[in-house]
């Protein structure tokens, strides 16, 4: 029920529209105020029902489930207003105006910062276990199982989570660490050879050899 109480709000406020602008138009009174909060509020419920639709993580938070109580609550003071227009239009004009208000303002505001919210609180219950299905981390951050895969999904693309998913479950990883090996402390010597010059035939020799090599005189 609490994935649909978003929707029925955003379809009551558009109803709450088509109200006000029969009992404006079809009615003997010409009150264009009251037409015109009538074709905002339609429009209002339009947009506030698709974006909802779009972004269940948003509807289905604590301030979006406040925000459709709201709504629904302003739309049934726009009805009353309207069983005794002539006298409890002022009803009427109240309900639509919180209509307005809540979809202009509040809705906005709760897009920018729910789905922010929901995804750290999924992430958090998620990283907080080596291994936890859907259903669990529904039931913990009362989200859908759908809003919370589609988050886990997303915060694993992102990045922002490390683990996999396996099934329906989510299996935490470790973040991997690079090893850099040691640098090597083996030292190579060098060698440096001295040469003896001959002093019969002028050949240079290896210091050590006790015979010239290029004419075999002793050294």
């Amino acid at each position: 029920m609490k994935d649909k109480l978003f929707l029925i709000g955003s379809i009551l406020t558009i109803v709450s529209g088509v109200i006000l602008l029969t009992f404006t138009l079809f009615g003997n009174d010409d009150n264009t105020p009251v037409v015109i909060l009538g074709l905002v509020l339609l429009f209002l419920g339009f947009i506030v029902a698709i974006t909802g639709y779009t972004t269940p993580s948003v509807a289905q938070s604590k301030e979006g489930v406040s925000l459709a109580y709201l709504m629904i609550f302003a739309s049934i003071l726009v009805v009353l207003g309207t069983l005794d227009f002539a006298a409890l239009w002022i009803v009427s004009v109240v309900g639509g105006v919180l209509l307005a208000i809540s979809s202009l303002i509040i809705w906005p505001c709760f897009c920018c910062q729910g789905k922010t919210k929901n995804r750290d609180k999924v992430i958090g219950v998620a990283s907080a276990h080596d291994s936890i299905t859907v259903n669990e981390i529904s039931k913990r951050t009362s989200l859908t199982a759908n809003v919370v895969r589609d988050l886990l999904y997303d915060a694993l693309g992102k990045g922002d989570i490390v683990g996999k998913m396996e099934g329906e479950t989510f299996i935490r990883g470790r973040p991997t660490t690079t090893t850099y090996a040691k640098p090597s402390t083996t030292t190579t010597r060098e060698v440096v050879k001295v040469l003896v010059i001959c002093p019969y035939c002028g050949a240079k020799t290896e210091q050590g050899l006790t015979k010239c090599q290029n004419c075999k005189a002793d050294l």
